[in-house]
């Protein structure tokens, strides 16, 4: 059995955890649910030794396990992946996964690492990243997945999930679920952390509740209602649906991709991409990650240069009024070690409304800090907190609040809401709405087909860089699941 007693952690002055007690048992998948900011990751990284708890401990087994160290949580049999990969962004994916598991017979022998990993991918059906990528130049779910494969060559007694669904395509969500259960046969410990409800109904034994760092409902059975589900992570119930999603835009185009064009290493990764978005609509874009969407996101942000083709604004559109949303909040995104306001700033049309010259107004810009934190529900102790500090959630309404902040007239918003609960979820799918109600233009990119079909009017599909509309009778999670996988016929 593992068990997490009494534990207790402090950020500065925000409480974590207080004095949370959590149990799971062999042959167990156990779900953990919470809004941001409930303590999840928290109590994940205790257990695996990533994080010193203030006061309480962790036992596998009887045995208790020395708090803030991860080497010995894994040589007991702790694995974890993160929500955020902890990978080595500057070495190739084999070389991180030489140093999991893998290739233990002749460690370096990067070919051995490779081919053990393409077993064990193959049997998930997840596709590896080409030979010798290095890991910042792929995608979050490429990571994700990496991540996997490194935790699951430790054969763990014990694996720790966060999140690991939402970067997954739905041709990759059965072997997945599969890999659980197999799991489970073999008397395994599996805690998953999640926010989709379905999900942890369908797979989990038991389910525990966090909220505001405190458990309240504990090993409840998985046949508990959804919406009752969703009252004890939030405190009230359910956020409704989004309502007056605009389905038709109002004709006046405020930017196009035409032939759009990207060659790297003589490989074309946007190939011949025309897409035009219009003021008033959700443009939906689906696709398994890796097929091009962080490239034409890079493009769009014009932090790179297109190969051929041309991005062209609207006479009434400026590239200042173009406010991009990525999906890598930790890397891409923000700065952790900068506040909650700096990191507001480093948008260059919110920075210029408080400078003058050379000065900037502190005051002024800490004000929208103190703003932003209150209109969207951002778990800070103030806006002089550190990126750092916020769980990966309230890290990701940060980046949105940062967008809408901007008003701009075209928002980028990719895979947006990626570890946000139900309600944050609720309130970035409303900003949504009504941004494109007052006549904005969205192009949402996301692999969450629910997510898509709730919220676009029109909805194109990406592989190997290239796209196509689909038509309404395609429009189901069976029918997009095999466009996204390129079968175009």
């Amino acid at each position: 059995m593992l068990a997490a007693r009494a534990i207790t952690r402090r950020f500065g002055r925000t409480l974590a955890l207080d004095g949370v007690d959590f149990e799971a048992h062999a042959g167990e998948i156990h779900a953990l649910l919470g809004e941001n900011g409930a303590g999840k990751t928290t109590l994940m990284n205790v257990i695996a030794g990533a994080t010193r708890p203030n006061s309480g401990e962790v036992t596998l087994d009887g045995a208790a396990l020395n708090a803030g160290s991860p080497q010995e949580a894994l040589k007991a049999g702790i694995a974890a992946v993160h929500q955020s990969p902890m990978l080595f962004e500057r070495m190739s994916w084999e070389e991180n996964l030489a140093l999991g598991g893998f290739g233990r017979r002749g460690r370096y022998d990067l070919r051995a690492v490779a081919a053990e990993a393409a077993a064990l991918a193959s049997q998930l059906g997840l596709k590896l990243p080409p030979p010798r990528a290095i890991l910042e130049q792929r995608s979050v779910s490429e990571r994700v997945r990496l991540e996997l494969l490194r935790a699951l060559s430790f054969e763990p007694l014990v694996l720790i999930l966060d999140e690991p669904t939402s970067v997954l395509a739905p041709s990759e969500l059965a072997g997945f679920l599969e890999l659980l259960e197999r799991l489970r046969a073999e008397g395994r410990i599996v805690v998953w952390i999640t926010h989709k409800l379905a999900e942890a109904r369908a797979a989990a034994d038991r389910i525990t509740v966090l909220r505001q760092g405190r458990v309240v409902a504990r090993a409840i059975s998985p046949e508990t209602p959804e919406r009752e589900l969703a009252q004890l992570m939030l405190g009230e119930l359910a956020p409704p649906d989004a309502a007056a999603i605009p389905k038709g835009g109002s004709g006046q185009s405020v930017l196009l991709l035409d032939n759009l064009l990207l060659i790297e290493d003589g490989r074309s990764i946007i190939d011949g991409l025309t897409l035009e978005l219009s003021g008033g609509e959700i443009t939906g874009l689906a696709g398994v990650d890796g097929n091009g969407q962080t490239e034409l996101v890079e493009l769009l942000a014009r932090v790179r240069t297109p190969s051929g083709g041309s991005i062209r604004l609207s006479a009434r559109t400026e590239a200042a009024e173009i406010a991009v949303i990525p999906q890598d909040r930790d890397h891409d995104g923000l700065v952790l070690d900068m506040t909650l306001w700096e990191n507001l700033l480093l948008e260059p049309g919110l920075r210029e409304r408080f400078t003058n010259g050379s000065w900037l107004d502190v005051a002024k810009a800490r004000a929208l800090g103190a703003d932003v934190i209150a209109r969207y529900k951002i778990r800070a102790a103030s806006p002089d907190a550190l990126a750092a500090e916020l769980s990966g959630g309230n890290r990701q309404r940060l980046e949105v609040a940062r967008a809408m902040s901007l008003k701009p007239k075209v928002i980028i918003a990719h895979n947006i809401c990626r570890g946000l609960d139900l309600a944050a979820t609720a309130d970035v799918h409303r900003a949504l709405v009504d941004f494109a109600a007052a006549g904005g233009a969205v192009l949402l990119i996301s692999s969450d087909l629910d997510e898509l079909l709730a919220l676009c009017g029109r909805l194109f599909v990406i592989s190997r860089g290239k796209i196509r509309e689909t038509e309404p009778a395609e429009r189901t999670p069976e029918r997009l699941g095999l466009l996204m996988a390129g079968a175009w016929s």
